[in-house]
Order: structure tokens, then C-alpha cells, then sequence
């Protein structure tokens, strides 16, 4: 299923979203989105709709990037982000690039299945089985990886041990 949202919409960011990719045109950045339900743009950068995505769930960017570096130790490099709960499940993202250059790709981490390298690129397969080529070697990309998987873990604990 293919599909483009209105100027005027929003995309809410849920453990249905697969990937949200920058790209430029006519001197503007958009977003490629790539969840269970197909493809589509939106006229917003990323960053724009993980902020909104933050917000709407009643917290912020930074609060989130504040909550990863509190895990990670002061680190301020390409961390993961969580921008909900959905249904419980911590929904987290993580960037690939510098979260501001506008050739960043943010990964859902839930989203993925299987992880493959095909020369410097990465092959990502997500759930639906659709398959994305990402010109970054697969060791850094496996490395955004596991630190998202260890916050994901840790959020998971945090969660539990409150409950």
C-alpha cells in the first residue's frame, strides 16, 4: 500500500513505523516513510515529526535525548531515542548519521528482522519482509544497533521494576 500525506498532516511515530529517511527536493527536506503500511512522504523533516511524535505522547526531544544520555554516560553521539510507549512497548529509534544532517536515516528498532552486509552497504530486512540497502558499512551499523537494543533493554527493565 502506497501513499502520500497532505501538507496540512502529521505522521504519528508507532512501533508500525519502519524508517524515516531524509531527502531533499526543490531545496527542501522531506521524509520517506517506510512502515507495515507501505510508503509515503511527508513535507516535514524527520526530526520534525520525532519531535511532534514526543510531544504528543506528553514529553520532548530533548527530554528523550536527556534519558539516553543519562543511560549511555554523557554520550551525545547518533544516540537512541524512544519517542513512545506503544502498548507498552518502548518505541525507539535510532539514527544512523548526525540526527541534523538532513542525509540521516532513522531505523526503527523493532521493525528489524535480519541484518546483512553486501560489500560497504547493509542490507536491513523488516518484518514485512520488505528490505532496505543503506550505504553505511554494516559495523557501524551494527553498532547504532546494539546500543539501541541495550536501551530498549534497559527501558524494558525500568518499566518492569515500576510496575
Amino acid at each position: 500500500m502506497s501513499s502520500n500525506f497532505p501538507e496540512n498532516s502529521n505522521y504519528i511515530i508507532s512501533n508500525s513505523t519502519f524508517c524515516l529517511s531524509s531527502y531533499e527536493h526543490r531545496d527542501k527536506i522531506y521524509t520517506l516513510i517506510l512502515d507495515k503500511y507501505g510508503k509515503a512522504t511527508s513535507p516535514y523533516k524527520p526530526l520534525k515529526l520525532i519531535r511532534d511524535t514526543c510531544r504528543l505522547h506528553g514529553s520532548s526531544y530533548d527530554a528523550s535525548k536527556y534519558q539516553a544520555r543519562r543511560f549511555f554516560g554523557n554520550s551525545k553521539h547518533k544516540l537512541p531515542i524512544m519517542v513512545a510507549y506503544d502498548f507498552g512497548d518502548p518505541c525507539i529509534l535510532f539514527p544512523l548519521f548526525s540526527p541534523h544532517s538532513s542525509q540521516n536515516i532513522w531505523i526503527a528498532l523493532n521493525s528489524i528482522i535480519n541484518i546483512s552486509e553486501n560489500g560497504d552497504k547493509t542490507i536491513v530486512t523488516f518484518i514485512d519482509g520488505t528490505e532496505l540497502c543503506l550505504a553505511i558499512h554494516m559495523k557501524s551499523f551494527n553498532q547504532q544497533y546494539v546500543r539501541a537494543a541495550m536501551f530498549y533493554k534497559h527501558l524494558l527493565l525500568q518499566r518492569n521494576a515500576t510496575l
